[in-house]
């Protein structure tokens, strides 16, 4: 359904949400600073998963009810690049 590229700053909180999908699949892959964040996703709103690629990291359609969301976790002013893919367009595997 669509590719968005966006960019970020880790906050105080050393941690950011880079994506929030509501009955829809998606994908987030980091493109610049790689291998420097610790990626965790929210399954169905409520239980928390920590992803082994710290550069990809992805939510299936049944993960996202009633929500999911992917979090970045690292250094406060951090700037992040990263690229969101949803619906048809989630690749399942990484581009980057």
């Amino acid at each position: 359904m669509a590719v968005h590229d966006k960019v970020r700053t880790i906050g105080r909180s050393g941690l950011e949400v880079l994506d929030i999908a509501v009955s829809r699949q998606c994908t987030v892959e980091i493109k610049e600073p790689r291998d420097t964040l610790a990626l965790t996703r929210r399954l169905n709103g409520v239980k928390l998963d920590v992803v082994d690629d710290p550069n990809f990291a992805g939510l299936k359609f049944g993960q996202t009810i009633p929500w999911g969301s992917i979090r970045a976790s690292g250094p406060e002013g951090l700037r992040i690049s990263y690229r969101v893919r949803t619906g048809r367009d989630v690749t399942g595997s990484p581009e980057f």
